[in-house]
């Protein structure tokens, strides 16, 4: 569920996950691309959000989940981005190459 709060801080992968597994013929809203699939989520930004943090959510529980959405962005000023860390950097090549 997302959690609402005055800023939106924390609601944006919960959205994300319906655009994938929103159930077909709901009356709500359109359906997912993959309308049979589910979903869970892993709440990482919470907290201080490391390299280290980032790979351990790109790698978790490899034989039960099909697809990851990296579905976060750092803070930036609009002029400067920031990329993956090291170690998210192999949890990608890991997840695509595996």
């Amino acid at each position: 569920m997302p959690r609402y709060d005055q800023v939106d801080s924390n609601r944006h992968g919960t959205r994300c996950a319906g655009e994938v597994a929103a159930t077909a013929n709901n009356s709500l809203c359109s359906v997912g691309i993959a309308f049979h699939s589910s979903v869970g989520g892993v709440r990482m930004l919470d907290g201080d959000v490391t390299d280290a943090v980032e790979a351990r959510s790109l790698s978790l529980n490899p034989g039960h989940i099909d697809i990851y959405s990296a579905s976060w962005g750092p803070d930036d000023d609009g002029k400067t981005v920031d990329g993956p860390g090291e170690l998210a950097t192999r949890a990608f090549i890991e997840g695509v190459t595996r």
